[in-house]
């Protein structure tokens, strides 16, 4: 009887003990945050300026033909990387990545370029719009047309989106354009040698994402390709 006693009373402590021991390590670490997936932001140009003749060059001493062109970007939020890609009308003659918002590419002088600046981290990549600009010297044949500067605007009462562009060039030539306008991956709208710069109103949708490309043609046959995308409100 004694000794169950004092077995019952054993079993008892060792509970007791072993339910007040818990805390003796004190308080557990808080769990990791978890990381943040989020695709980086879209990338702003702001050299070259979009649409006017290259000021911000440096001579190439070994070949008069060529200049050094800089190139600046605004910073995106989440953006580990950048790719800068330039286009001589639809041909990529340079693509590369850099760390920061800045670089310099060599080109030919008296041409139009098309540029745009990929914003890139390990979730995924956000193309940037398209800018264009001129570079010094004598001019090479009969200037491509500037990319056209893309304004879409949305009227939240009529659920009606506005599309317009502005395009110019050096040579003054008429221009005409290829328009193309995506909800997400859905095309949407197409003219083809269209002589305006604006399109008729297009309704859309709450928080779809809207891209537009307009391809702006000179009488000489050279183009130039701008882009552009916007999420809707």
């Amino acid at each position: 009887m004694i000794k169950s006693i004092f077995r019952i009373m054993y079993c008892s402590i060792v509970i007791i003990l072993s339910s007040c021991g818990g805390g003796s390590g004190g308080e557990q670490p808080p769990p990791e945050a978890e990381p943040s997936n989020d695709l980086p932001l879209k990338v702003t140009g702001t050299l070259p300026v979009n649409g006017e003749p290259c000021s911000d060059y440096d001579e190439v001493p070994s070949d008069d033909s060529m200049v050094l062109i800089t190139f600046n970007w605004s910073e995106a939020q989440f953006a580990d990387s950048y790719k800068l890609i330039v286009l001589d009308g639809s041909s990529e003659i340079f693509s590369d990545n850099y760390p920061n918002a800045e670089a310099q590419v060599e080109l030919q002088r008296g041409k139009t370029y098309t540029w745009s600046v990929t914003a890139k981290n390990e979730f995924g990549e956000t193309p940037g719009n398209s800018y264009s600009f001129t570079t010094p010297g004598m001019q090479v044949g009969n200037y491509a047309p500037y990319a056209a500067e893309i304004n879409v605007e949305f009227n939240t009462n009529t659920m009606e989106m506005s599309v317009g562009w502005v395009g110019s060039d050096e040579d003054s030539d008429a221009l005409v354009y290829d328009v193309k306008v995506w909800e997400d991956n859905n095309l949407l709208l197409e003219e083809v040698e269209y002589s305006l710069d604006v399109l008729e109103p297009i309704i859309f949708m709450n928080t779809r994402k809207y891209s537009v490309e307009v391809i702006s043609k000179d009488t000489a046959g050279n183009f130039s390709i701008s882009t552009y995308s916007v999420e809707a409100p």
